[in-house]
């Protein structure tokens, strides 16, 4: 039996990736990209620390769960994220930009661009890592959605590497 969350985290891993390969061409698309990143970072988080019977704050943050799934005391190995200090900080440029875009001020949302790859590649493993490569459980995620992330996940590396290749160093 597929994991409840399974289907809601693929539909956010398709929905994230079409926007990764529409920002290069379409501006609209950056603030879906970070809020669809950071969505499917919590999503699976929730998915594997729920899985493994770890108590969750009422309302955690992205970043407080990113340090939940990177702790070995929260999530034993083999199913802990690997994460540097250079990746924290990656995502939390990620998590920002989500922030700005979620909470505009007056003067209207802007983006950094530049900041924001090494941080969305690291949700993409994140998200890999938590729900298809070390899953908590060997069926959390159903046949049909580990496809579909696969192939989500895939375009948004593909997308990423590209957008580097045209962003200003």
């Amino acid at each position: 039996m597929a994991h409840p969350l399974s289907a809601p985290l693929a539909d956010t891993a398709k929905f994230t990736a079409s926007h990764a390969g529409m920002v290069p061409e379409v501006d609209s698309s950056l603030p879906w990209l970070v809020t669809g990143a950071v969505l499917m970072v919590q999503q699976a988080a929730i998915m594997a620390l729920s899985e493994a019977g770890t108590e969750l704050p009422l309302m955690p943050g992205p970043n407080e769960l990113v340090a939940r799934i990177a702790d070995e005391t929260v999530l034993e190995q083999p199913f802990t994220a690997p994460m540097k200090p250079a990746d924290h900080r990656a995502f939390e440029h990620v998590v920002a930009a989500r922030n700005d875009v979620m909470h505009p001020r007056p003067t209207g949302t802007k983006v950094d661009a530049v900041r924001l790859p090494d941080g969305l590649m690291v949700a993409v493993g994140l998200v890999r890592h938590l729900a298809l490569t070390q899953p908590v459980r060997r069926f959390m995620v159903g046949e049909a959605d580990q496809a579909i992330l696969r192939d989500a996940l895939g375009q948004i590396e593909t997308s990423v590497s590209f957008w580097r290749t045209v962003l200003p160093n």
